[in-house]
Protein backbone atom coordinates (compact mmCIF):
# COMPACT_ATOMS: atom_id res chain seq x y z
CA UNK A 1 0.00 0.00 0.00
CA UNK A 2 1.29 3.08 -0.85
CA UNK A 3 1.74 6.13 1.49
CA UNK A 4 -1.56 8.68 -0.08
CA UNK A 5 -3.25 5.46 0.14
CA UNK A 6 -2.52 4.39 3.65
CA UNK A 7 -3.27 8.25 4.41
CA UNK A 8 -6.99 8.24 2.81
CA UNK A 9 -7.67 5.20 4.72
CA UNK A 10 -6.70 6.73 7.71
CA UNK A 11 -8.95 9.50 7.58
CA UNK A 12 -11.42 7.85 6.50
CA UNK A 13 -11.57 5.38 9.28
CA UNK A 14 -11.06 8.39 11.57
CA UNK A 15 -13.68 10.12 10.39
CA UNK A 16 -16.41 7.27 10.36
CA UNK A 17 -15.13 6.25 13.88
CA UNK A 18 -16.23 9.88 14.88
CA UNK A 19 -19.95 9.86 13.04
CA UNK A 20 -20.87 6.56 14.29
CA UNK A 21 -19.94 7.71 18.09
CA UNK A 22 -21.95 10.98 17.63
CA UNK A 23 -24.94 8.90 16.40
CA UNK A 24 -24.51 6.66 18.83
CA UNK A 25 -24.47 8.98 21.78
CA UNK A 26 -27.34 10.93 20.03
CA UNK A 27 -29.60 7.81 20.20
CA UNK A 28 -28.31 6.75 23.61
CA UNK A 29 -29.47 10.53 24.91
CA UNK A 30 -33.12 10.17 23.14
CA UNK A 31 -33.73 6.82 24.97
CA UNK A 32 -32.43 8.37 28.06
CA UNK A 33 -35.07 11.37 27.64
CA UNK A 34 -37.34 8.63 26.86
CA UNK A 35 -36.63 6.66 30.09
CA UNK A 36 -37.13 9.40 32.22
CA UNK A 37 -40.28 11.17 30.67
CA UNK A 38 -42.14 7.97 31.40
CA UNK A 39 -40.72 7.76 34.93
CA UNK A 40 -42.11 10.46 35.60
CA UNK A 41 -39.05 12.68 37.18
CA UNK A 42 -38.78 15.33 34.45
CA UNK A 43 -36.91 18.74 35.36
CA UNK A 44 -40.41 20.27 34.80
CA UNK A 45 -41.82 19.98 38.00
CA UNK A 46 -42.97 22.59 40.01
CA UNK A 47 -40.81 23.92 43.13
CA UNK A 48 -42.57 25.80 45.56
CA UNK A 49 -39.30 26.97 47.17
CA UNK A 50 -39.22 28.66 43.52
CA UNK A 51 -42.19 30.33 43.94
CA UNK A 52 -42.16 31.19 47.55
CA UNK A 53 -38.45 33.05 47.02
CA UNK A 54 -39.90 34.78 44.09
CA UNK A 55 -42.59 36.12 46.03
CA UNK A 56 -40.57 37.33 48.53
CA UNK A 57 -37.74 39.24 46.31
CA UNK A 58 -41.62 40.84 44.16
CA UNK A 59 -42.23 42.04 47.80
CA UNK A 60 -38.62 43.40 49.12
CA UNK A 61 -38.91 45.24 45.60
CA UNK A 62 -42.44 46.58 45.58
CA UNK A 63 -40.41 47.90 49.29
CA UNK A 64 -37.82 49.24 47.81
CA UNK A 65 -39.51 51.23 45.18
CA UNK A 66 -42.01 52.95 47.52
CA UNK A 67 -39.15 54.11 49.73
CA UNK A 68 -37.81 55.10 46.61
CA UNK A 69 -40.72 56.99 45.47
CA UNK A 70 -41.14 58.67 48.84
CA UNK A 71 -37.72 59.97 48.56
CA UNK A 72 -38.60 61.77 45.60
CA UNK A 73 -41.64 63.01 46.37
CA UNK A 74 -39.92 64.53 49.14
CA UNK A 75 -37.01 66.13 47.03
CA UNK A 76 -39.96 67.54 45.09
CA UNK A 77 -41.72 69.20 47.21
CA UNK A 78 -38.58 70.91 48.61
CA UNK A 79 -37.96 72.27 45.31
CA UNK A 80 -41.64 73.34 45.44
CA UNK A 81 -41.50 74.90 48.78
CA UNK A 82 -41.10 78.90 48.81
CA UNK A 83 -38.35 79.67 51.20
CA UNK A 84 -39.44 81.85 54.11
CA UNK A 85 -37.40 84.76 54.42
CA UNK A 86 -35.87 86.27 57.14
CA UNK A 87 -37.99 89.26 58.16
CA UNK A 88 -41.40 88.12 57.74
CA UNK A 89 -42.68 91.56 58.60
CA UNK A 90 -41.19 92.93 54.94
CA UNK A 91 -43.81 94.52 52.90
CA UNK A 92 -44.67 94.10 49.36
CA UNK A 93 -44.44 97.47 47.08
CA UNK A 94 -46.95 97.50 44.73
CA UNK A 95 -46.43 100.63 41.47
CA UNK A 96 -49.30 102.30 41.06
CA UNK A 97 -51.13 101.01 37.45
CA UNK A 98 -49.68 104.39 35.68
CA UNK A 99 -46.47 103.80 36.96
CA UNK A 100 -46.68 100.59 35.43
CA UNK A 101 -47.90 101.51 32.31
CA UNK A 102 -44.97 103.67 31.61
CA UNK A 103 -42.63 101.41 32.50
CA UNK A 104 -43.80 99.16 29.46
CA UNK A 105 -44.20 101.66 27.21
CA UNK A 106 -40.48 102.93 27.94
CA UNK A 107 -39.13 99.12 28.06
CA UNK A 108 -40.72 95.64 27.13
CA UNK A 109 -38.71 93.77 29.39
CA UNK A 110 -39.28 90.12 29.85
CA UNK A 111 -38.47 90.37 33.41
CA UNK A 112 -40.98 93.41 34.33
CA UNK A 113 -43.43 91.86 32.45
CA UNK A 114 -43.20 88.62 33.98
CA UNK A 115 -42.86 90.03 37.81
CA UNK A 116 -45.93 92.32 36.51
CA UNK A 117 -48.28 89.19 36.04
Amino acid sequence: MQEEEFIVALVAIVFGVGLGGFFLHNVFSVIKAWINKKSGTSSGDINPQFFKALGEFKKSTERRIANLEAIVSELEEEKIRIPESADSNAEITIEEQEVREEAKKEDNSNLRNMLNE
